[in-house]
């Protein structure tokens, strides 16, 4: 939807931002190196629910959330992940808009399990919806979790380590797309933010003595969605907005990473791993609460759903990392599909 709008508005709004296009590409910049504080969890044997592009505040948002306290119930569940494009339109400007608790606290409250959070493109909105342009709106959510602990997000790049088993790895990947060019210029594709997100990434995957190793951001690697693959996104008029900083992003974690999680494209995908990112997995879960249309790419998946909403669903021991696809029909019956399952020697 918003790259076909942005097709026709384009031309108006590039007449007034298209001056400051040029990242800065002089000085230096440093991401901290932010560890999520997590409560003891599961070190032999961890399930996670994987969710993005659930905060719409519709009834397909309530129904998967539904669905997933049924799983949750029956199968367990000790950690989440939000993926990104926590709230649609926009993202919440002030830590005490009710949007905080309308579309995450009331929903996912009854879950009671602390969830990693990522932002989107939505959720650093600037001028319309999704333009992804001003980071801000991720930081409001990085304060919020000082206000509600099990919204975890220290930072919009942080890392949460389990024990030995499993280590997250979170990114802010909404500058790296953005429709129009992010009004800080350090953070635009190619600036000194990008560049040591890039350095911060790279060192802490591979520093890591984690069994397992997960990135999580918004943007997909690749995808048979409508979005389509970084670097190519949406055929898009402008090489900023396709993405391909994104794909050089992950590049510093592929082959080292057993796992890249995404959304923005509301469908479910996994990949097992693909040439430009040999050694990886990568899935994409967006269909939490917006649903998209079907498959416009062909690249051979592992597992895909399109057009109905649902989530993943991770079993992370120290031997395998299986991954689970539920989907949600209409009348709240939940269909449960292994999607993968790696192992480690």
């Amino acid at each position: 939807m918003l790259p076909t709008l942005w097709r026709g508005a384009l031309g108006l709004l590039l007449g007034v931002t298209l001056g400051a296009c040029a990242p800065a590409l002089t000085g230096t910049m440093t991401v901290p190196d932010v560890q999520a504080a997590l409560p003891s969890l599961p070190a032999e044997r961890l399930r996670v629910l994987v969710m993005g592009d659930q905060g719409t505040g519709t009834d397909v948002q309530r129904r998967v959330a539904a669905a997933m306290r049924e799983v949750c119930a029956r199968e367990g569940c000790d950690l989440g992940v939000g993926l990104g494009d926590n709230f649609y339109p926009a993202g919440p400007r002030d830590v005490n808009s009710p949007l905080f608790r309308e579309r995450f606290a009331d929903v996912y409250g009854p879950l009671s399990v602390p969830f990693l959070m990522v932002p989107g493109n939505h959720d650093e909105s600037w001028l319309v919806g999704g333009d992804g342009a001003d980071a801000r709106g991720a930081e409001v959510q990085v304060a919020y979790s000082r206000l509600n602990a099990q919204w975890v997000m220290p930072g919009r790049s942080y890392r949460a380590p389990v024990a030995d088993l499993v280590e997250f790895f979170a990114v802010d990947t909404a500058p790296l797309a953005a429709y129009l060019p992010d009004l800080r210029p350090a953070e635009r594709p190619g600036g000194a933010w990008d560049a040591a997100q890039r350095a911060w990434l790279s060192g802490a995957v591979r520093g890591s003595g984690a069994r397992w190793r997960l990135v999580l951001g918004h943007h997909p690697p690749f995808s048979n969605g409508r979005h389509g693959d970084a670097g190519r996104y949406d055929d898009l008029p402008l090489t900023f907005q396709r993405g391909g900083a994104v794909r050089d992003l992950y590049g510093a974690a592929c082959g080292v990473a057993d796992v890249i999680l995404s959304g923005h494209v509301h469908a479910l995908e996994v990949f097992a791993p693909q040439p430009g990112c040999a050694g990886t997995w990568t899935a994409v879960s967006g269909a939490a609460g917006e649903v998209g249309g079907g498959p416009v790419g062909t690249r051979p998946a592992a597992f895909a759903a399109y057009g109905q909403p649902g989530f993943l669903r991770l079993e992370i021991t120290p031997d395998a990392l299986t991954v689970w696809a539920y989907t949600v029909a209409e009348d709240g019956v939940v269909t449960a599909r292994e999607a993968a399952r790696l192992h480690k020697g």
